[in-house]
């Protein structure tokens, strides 16, 4: 029972007792007056802090604390502002300020029915109010005033008051037919005691609608409030920019994989982007085993920065390697090498020629030298054959031709004569040629060193199997050292979801080899983001663009190898995502046709069911 019906209850057992002082009833209807009142406030502010603390949205917020100000006083409108700084753009001195101005934040007036909120994708409404006008501070303006001085500024009407320029004001009325007339305007201060912002209200009203003037007890009341509102305002603000701080951190570590490579930075901003496309795909899904996953914000905004830091450990990998463009690119090309090899043979046959030309003139025998001539001129249309078949392997491909491979294992027995002894030993942290001195008669040499064998019999691509585990280590280093990072608590997933999206359903991936239930839907949405990436990028210099078509189909390959989550690829075909993904992505000459239908039926396995891990079913309702 509230204060005020026990009042109520007090005076009904006087008056039953026959007391009926008239200085008491005055009294005691005074009281009620001043208890009811208390207690509409109290509820106020009770309301306004629950909603308050409920609300993550700055703006809403905002709305909340001029919403409650207004009904604490009885105001028909109000405007709230806050202090937006623009600094100079000066390495050398940053952090310089150069203006200062109140935004406009929110404004509200009940009798012109209007509530606006000023938002990043909405025009701004109302300009700023400058806190400086040509190097001066502007107390011309009655809201500037009071952000420059703190002073609280209680006007009984606003077209006669002295010292403040409401011109602006009564252009408004004239252009809306509303009538300002009193007006409270106090600074909101943070726990620092600094000003950030000013709240105005305007036209406090009586219970019958009458404007009068603003009371010293809604100046008590609207303190209290406005410190509270300050220092949420404050919270929200230090929050907003340790996030931006932290989100532009993570983009700045991707720039600096795009300094190593252009197309780091490409691939991290695509499959950031299309994380979010197929998690907002799955989420609109609304059918199968996954009809109840539902991302909110902050799960997207997780997301956001996995996609983002899901390749953190390529910024170790060595340039050479993971933009391996050739099989013998080993730090220079040896292909080039080679074919200085395979010359020197072609001289070691001219020089064998000229030795039996000389030999037939002394003796008068040609027959031998026509049969050398012949033997050479076969032997020297097969090197070059031989030679420009290893050039075409070295760019890589799918596979290894087993003829190619017989050409390359026949270089590696083929000899030409070195005539160059080379003395190999270390030098800081590599082997080079230390020393080299004339041998006093050729010695046979291989055209291929057993290392350029071994890079030229890749099979696939062009990374040997150390190379590509030197390129593989790069989710080991994501996973190492995203979790060192003190992620805050509804991000303490965040690591995972990154580092293993190179982990597959069949707990045969890497760097831990985890297995399907272990795999969160987000990992598992990254996975087929960063392959769809990766398989139709244009912007790779070791590979060609591949068709869309084939593509989907190598998808479809790893969704029936258990490698991906089948549900997943499915709503990324069926959906279209990946045709509208393509479409702005991908160069016109990728993109061809894809049967969504057959795909499905050709690749998605029978019986596929939800193993999401059990923390993740027990949060999303799963289909009856």
């Amino acid at each position: 029972m509230k204060i005020a019906n026990r009042i109520v209850q007090l005076e009904e057992s006087l008056l039953a007792k026959g007391v009926d002082d008239p200085l008491l009833v005055q009294l005691i209807d005074k009281l009620k007056f001043d208890i009811t009142e208390l207690e509409r406030q109290i509820d106020i502010l009770t309301e306004a802090g629950a909603e308050i603390h409920q609300e993550r949205e700055q703006k809403a917020i905002m709305e909340i604390i001029l919403n409650s100000a207004r009904k604490l006083t009885m105001a028909d409108a109000g405007t709230l502002y806050l202090v937006e700084e623009e600094y100079l753009n000066d390495h050398y001195n940053p952090g310089q300020i150069i203006s200062r101005v109140l935004q406009f934040e929110v404004l509200q007036n009940d009798t012109m029915g209007v509530y606006l909120k000023r938002t990043e994708k909405s025009k701004i409404f109302l300009p700023p109010v400058a806190l400086e006008i040509e190097g001066k501070p502007n107390h011309k303006n009655v809201s500037a005033h009071c952000a420059l001085t703190g002073e609280i500024i209680n006007i009984e009407d606003v077209y006669h008051a002295q010292g403040f320029d409401f011109s602006g004001t009564k252009k408004y009325d004239d252009s809306t037919g509303y009538r300002s007339k009193s007006m409270l305007v106090l600074p909101l201060r943070d726990h620092q005691f600094e000003i950030i912002g000013v709240m105005q209200l305007i036209n406090r009203k009586t219970k019958d609608g009458q404007i009068i003037p603003f009371t010293s007890s809604d100046l008590a009341i609207l303190q209290a409030i406005s410190y509270q509102a300050a220092v949420t305002l404050t919270t929200q603000k230090l929050v907003k920019e340790q996030v931006d701080l932290f989100n532009s951190f993570v983009q700045v570590l991707a720039e600096g994989l795009g300094e190593k490579a252009q197309y780091h930075y490409g691939h991290i901003n695509r499959v950031a982007g299309l994380t979010l496309n197929l998690a907002e795909a799955v989420t609109q899904w609304g059918q199968g085993i996954y009809q109840g996953v539902h991302f909110n914000e902050g799960e997207m905004d997780e997301l956001r920065l996995a996609g983002w830091m899901h390749d953190i450990g390529k910024l170790t990998t060595p340039e050479n390697v993971v933009s391996k463009q050739l099989k013998l690119e080993v730090m220079i090309n040896r292909i080039e090498v080679i074919a200085e090899r395979y010359n020197s043979k072609l001289k070691d046959l001219k020089i064998a020629e000229l030795e039996t030309r000389l030999a037939a003139a002394q003796t008068g025998d040609c027959a031998a030298l026509e049969a050398l001539l012949a033997a050479q001129a076969a032997e020297r249309e097969q090197l070059i054959r031989d030679l420009n078949e290893i050039n075409q392997s070295n760019f890589g491909g799918e596979f290894l031709a087993d003829p190619v491979q017989a050409i390359i294992d026949q270089a590696r027995q083929t000899q030409h004569q070195q005539w160059l002894d080379m003395e190999y030993g270390p030098h800081n942290d590599r082997t080079s040629i230390i020393k080299v001195k004339l041998l006093p008669e050729a010695q046979p040499a291989p055209l291929l060193t057993d290392e350029e064998h071994s890079y030229l019999s890749i099979k696939r691509g062009t990374l040997s199997a150390p190379e590509r585990q030197v390129v593989n280590d790069h989710a080991d280093r994501s996973w190492r050292w995203l979790f060192k990072l003190p992620f805050p608590k509804k991000m303490k997933k965040l690591p995972l979801y990154a580092a293993a999206h190179h982990e597959t359903l069949n707990g045969k991936g890497y760097p831990i080899g985890l297995k399907a239930e272990q795999l969160p839907m987000q990992a598992r949405i990254i996975a087929i983001a960063d392959i769809f990436e990766a398989l139709t990028a244009s912007d790779r210099p070791y590979k060609q663009p591949m068709k869309l078509s084939k593509a989907v189909e190598i998808l479809g390959f790893m969704v029936k190898d258990n490698h991906l989550d089948a549900e997943v690829a499915r709503i990324f075909i069926e959906s279209g995502l990946y045709l509208d993904w393509a479409k702005i992505n991908l160069q016109e000459t990728q993109i061809d046709l894809v049967d969504a239908v057959v795909w499905v039926q050709r690749f998605y396995p029978q019986g596929f069911s939800n193993s999401l891990p059990r923390y993740q079913q027990e949060t999303w309702t799963r289909p009856s």
